[in-house]
């Protein structure tokens, strides 16, 4: 939030109003799943796998996450995620967030939307990358590719 409200300090109308677009802009209001996202979540949970979200975002993608219903801190078992790390709370970005993943969970693959940040830094931590290229780029050849979420399915067994 502090973060925030450096950025508008300097404007009075905007800052008057900060509190309460600040509620708005962390609620799940202002934030939409892609539509396979719950599927393709439930069936890794199916599979096993554990879902664990690394981002460049603040704190307030856990607040969106859980207002979702994608994750529950209070009660982990029964969470699509379980856990989410931001820069934020670590203090460094991708692709060094991913070396501090690595150290806490047996990582089979990571995708993202960023060649560099995401594409590399799971190459750097040995991990199978995943390029989420919703905007069918074809950018990325070296490795796979997927244009949604249910992509990822075919990647991660």
């Amino acid at each position: 939030k502090q973060w925030y409200q450096r950025r508008v300090r300097g404007d009075y109308q905007f800052s008057f109003v900060f509190d309460d677009t600040y509620k708005q802009f962390r609620s799940n209001k202002c934030w939409e799943m892609f539509p396979e996202t719950l599927p393709v979540l439930r069936e890794l949970q199916s599979r096993g796998v554990d879902v664990v979200v690394t981002s460049d975002f603040d704190q307030c993608l856990v607040y969106i996450l859980n207002q979702h219903g994608l994750f529950k801190p209070d009660d982990i078992s029964n969470s699509l995620i379980k856990e989410v790390i931001t820069s934020y709370e670590q203090g460094v970005a991708k692709p060094e967030l991913l070396e501090l993943v690595k150290e806490k969970w047996d990582i089979i693959a990571h995708a993202g939307d960023s060649l560099e940040r995401d594409v590399v830094g799971a190459e750097r931590v040995g991990v199978l990358p995943i390029f989420l290229d919703r905007r069918k780029s074809g950018v990325c050849k070296d490795h796979p590719s997927v244009e949604t979420l249910s992509g990822i399915l075919d990647h991660v067994k």
